[in-house]
């Protein structure tokens, strides 16, 4: 979290120098308070709403940052979607345009099952780079189902971002030390079953802690810190030059071309092992609350393919790309009144548990903690805000401790539950 909350720090203080207002910094005063009280993800939430500056305020983009992380930590999707178009758009007021629509992209593209695709490629690489959207947990789905298919090619290593926890490959799970997005339960599942599958996993990205800001423009620290993030992750290649290789990353940091004086992780990994990555965009082709600021191509494919599962798009052979990676995966539409989004069952290995009859009352947090992992630092399987009867959880097969929350996130009663 240090090197999150020093990474905004540094913008804001770039863009708002001549501000006559104090920075407020959002995530830090959620974590502080989630520190004080663990497994409870809704008080930080609560905290952060309490300082909600003015749309007009210069700090309302990062205040809709700071509220579209932490609804994704607790399942809150439509939510998340709202603040993350709120924080694209800043303070200029919503897009009023109609989405456009790319007819001629399908007709131009055949479309194929992204998961397979991308495996299918991944024998053919010695390292692959996956991106994410740190508000968007459909991206770490879409890599857990990947995983297995990863390791039976011959990947053995697992670099994610977000890891600041040096023994996560002793310990048995993931906790709350692990690391910050990690909080989010997909991301802790996903986890789970790279450890369970034999995947180790590195600690890569170090943040901005040591940069000393020397540059003369605003990207030398960005540029430092991608620089060793490529440098940590060619340790690898010199103690095991074979070594088959899947990074998990955020944003632009796969990127192997640049438009401006930020230079990328994955351009400095190129030129100091020689080995060309393959880079896979999940960052770009996804939903909006508003669907006028989806893609064109996005649109397209959903309203005329009506995808379920993400998909590639190829024109012959060659797969559909944004610049500077080597392939785009275009999601599908999750976003349903009325039940929580399809990607959570992971394509039927997770099965929907039936928390109607429990007296369970909207505003509640409703929440599956692992049987085996010991309370206290515990993320949790899958949870959610009771809103309506029709509402569940997704679960492996396995045992859990059901708890049922207030809306102040103290525990009302627990029970002891079996998924088969």
């Amino acid at each position: 979290m240090k090197y999150f909350a020093f990474v905004l720090i540094l913008l804001l203080s770039a863009k708002f120098s001549n501000a006559q207002k104090p920075f407020v910094n959002f995530f830090d005063t959620a974590e502080s308070i989630q520190k004080k009280h663990p497994e409870n993800y809704i008080i930080p939430i609560k905290a952060i709403i309490k300082l909600k500056p003015d749309s007009a305020d210069q700090f309302f983009s990062f205040w809709c940052q700071s509220m579209m992380t932490y609804y994704s930590f607790f399942g809150d999707y439509r939510s998340t979607l709202l603040y993350s178009d709120e924080w694209h758009n800043g303070n200029r007021g919503l897009i009023k345009e109609e989405a456009k629509c790319d007819t001629a992209f399908v007709k131009e593209h055949h479309l194929v099952n992204a998961e397979e695709y991308i495996t299918s490629q991944a024998s053919k690489h010695q390292v692959v780079m996956i991106n994410e959207a740190h508000y968007f947990p459909a991206n770490r789905a879409f890599v857990l189902s990947m995983l297995r298919r990863f390791y039976d090619t011959g990947y053995r290593y697992m670099p994610i971002e977000t890891i600041g926890d040096s023994l996560i490959n002793e310990k048995k799970y993931p906790d709350l030390n692990t690391g910050f997005y990690t909080k989010e339960p997909m991301y802790g599942e996903m986890i789970r079953e790279a450890k369970r599958i034999g995947f180790k996993i590195i600690r890569y990205d170090y943040g901005l802690d040591k940069c000393d800001d020397k540059g003369k423009d605003g990207y030398y620290c960005d540029r430092f810190r991608d620089s060793l993030m490529a440098v940590h992750l060619n340790e690898i290649i010199k103690r095991d030059p074979q070594a088959k290789i899947l990074v998990y990353a955020g944003h632009d940091h796969i990127h192997e071309g640049t438009t401006t004086s930020w230079k990328k992780m994955a351009q400095f990994f190129k030129e100091m092992t020689g080995i060309n990555p393959y880079t896979v965009e999940t960052t770009v082709q996804l939903e909006h609350f508003y669907p006028q600021m989806d893609h064109k191509e996005f649109v397209a494919v959903n309203r005329l393919s009506k995808i379920s599962k993400p998909v590639i798009a190829l024109k012959g052979d060659e797969p559909w790309h944004g610049d500077f990676v080597d392939v785009t995966v275009i999601f599908p539409k999750y976003l349903n009144k009325g039940s929580r989004p399809s990607y959570l069952s992971l394509d039927g290995r997770r099965k929907f548990y039936n928390v109607g009859g429990r007296g369970i009352k909207p505003g509640e947090l409703v929440q599956a903690f692992y049987a085996n992992e010991k309370p206290g630092q515990r993320i949790p399987a899958d949870q959610f805000i009771a809103g309506n009867q029709n509402e569940g959880l997704y679960l492996f097969k396995g045992k859990y401790e059901l708890e049922i929350k207030d809306d102040n996130g103290n525990l009302l009663r627990s029970t002891k539950i079996v998924v088969n």
